[in-house]
């Protein structure tokens, strides 16, 4: 029998390769995000939890304020919502002279340069803590800082700078306020590998849209304001950026997914759930002792093995497919684990029975109470893995002649 050969390695897009990532921000707002994470590979998906509105006076205090500021005065910008909304303020009117402008980080200050304001002052923490404590002190005789930020904000850079003397005029720039989302967001974050978050709004808004165990497994902040606001919901942070910017987010997110494995569900005619086949297949022909009569398989069509009938995951490193596994459906009652492979040099540390796990909880999900395998006898570590795991030996339940041993356990 002429020996199969392996397919060449598949194209890996990037060390987020596979990841399906929430992005929460509002449309408008999230193509940088959504540009950095595609740029490694990841699948973003946008599901958008809040909108900004103006505020309730339609923006006349912000403007009052901006016109009263004179030589030695600042104007303080926490975000780039806020540096919009001056700049829209100022409209064909610029500040006055000797008027400075500082921002709380560089994706502030480039939305504020985008729309012609220029900036004086960019922390090198992107916090309000780090803006604060960079800030200069006020004239001998005195200034004025106006705050153009949000409607709900944190108070730490206003209590910060009357310390330091300045007079703080706290304007509402604009509000945020939560977006619907509809059942394919909720559907989007439960099949989703992780979600980023880019502020405590959108962290208190998706919450309450699907509560803490709808969220995905991965949650990112981009700094520990973030962070903090989803501590108070009861939302464990796994990353958080630093320096904390929308690059910092996703250096993060990669170094946070290294080595790491990554496992979900994926349609059975992909490119990389198909390369993972013919990899499983190539090895079984050279591991049987007669070789692997493809022939002879038993079937696992793709509609076999994706929804409503099973499905199929793709198990990743690095962004890399390194794995696979299926789920076919016997009977209501009974589902078949199929085509288990991992890549040769990355057995040996756990991921097989991290497979084997993440397969079952995806049959329980599924509604049955048992599960099953077969196996050859050449591959006595999948034997061992098996019998490791509470499947028990039962009698031949199908005529694959290439099946030896046959398994089965019960789903707690």
């Amino acid at each position: 029998m002429t020996a199969m050969t392996p397919p060449p390695e598949p194209v890996v897009a990037g060390p987020l390769g596979g990841l399906r990532i929430v992005v929460t921000r509002p449309r408008d707002q999230a193509a940088s995000l959504v540009e950095a994470l595609e740029a490694q590979g990841a699948e973003a998906v946008s599901v958008p939890v809040i909108k900004i509105t103006e505020p309730l006076d339609g923006g006349v205090g912000l403007r009052t304020a901006l016109r009263v500021l004179r030589d030695g005065d600042w104007v303080a910008v926490t975000s780039p919502n806020g540096a919009a909304t001056v700049a829209e303020a100022l409209g064909e009117r610029p500040l006055a002279d000797g008027v400075r402008v500082a921002v709380v980080g560089p994706g502030t200050r480039d939305r504020a340069e985008s729309l012609g304001l220029p900036v004086d002052l960019v922390p090198a923490d992107a916090i309000a803590e780090g803006l604060a404590a960079a800030f200069p002190a006020p004239p001998i005789a005195g200034g004025r800082v106006v705050l153009a930020r949000a409607e709900v904000a944190r108070e730490t850079l206003p209590i910060h700078l009357r310390m330091m003397g300045w007079n703080v005029d706290e304007v509402v720039a604009y509000r945020t306020v939560s977006a619907a989302i509809d059942d394919s967001g909720r559907l989007a974050c439960a099949a989703a590998d992780a979600v980023v978050f880019t502020s405590g709004s959108t962290v208190d808004s998706l919450v309450d849209a699907v509560g803490v165990d709808g969220l995905p497994k991965i949650v990112a902040s981009i700094g520990p304001a973030t962070s903090a606001v989803a501590a108070e919901q009861g939302v464990d942070v796994d990353v958080e950026a630093d320096p904390h910017t929308i690059p910092g987010l996703v250096d993060a997110l990669v170094a946070h997914v290294a080595d790491r494995p990554v496992l979900h569900r994926e349609p059975a005619g992909s490119a990389d759930a198909q390369w993972c086949l013919e990899q499983y297949y190539a090895e079984l022909d050279t591991r049987f002792v007669h070789g692997l009569d493809r022939g002879t398989v038993q079937s696992t069509d793709i509609d076999e093995i994706s929804p409503p009938n099973g499905l199929f995951v793709v198990v990743r490193l690095d962004g890399r497919p390194v794995g696979c596994g299926a789920l076919k459906r016997s009977d209501p009652a009974v589902i078949d684990i199929k085509r288990m492979w991992l890549r040769s040099d990355v057995r040996g540390r756990g991921l097989g029975r991290a497979l084997l796990g993440h397969l079952m909880d995806e049959a329980r999900a599924l509604g049955v109470d048992r599960v099953r395998l077969d196996t050859n006898e050449t591959l006595v570590e999948a034997i061992a893995l098996y019998e490791s795991s509470g499947f028990v030996a039962v009698e031949r339940f199908n005529d694959d002649p290439h099946a030896t041993h046959f398994f089965e356990r019960a789903l707690d």
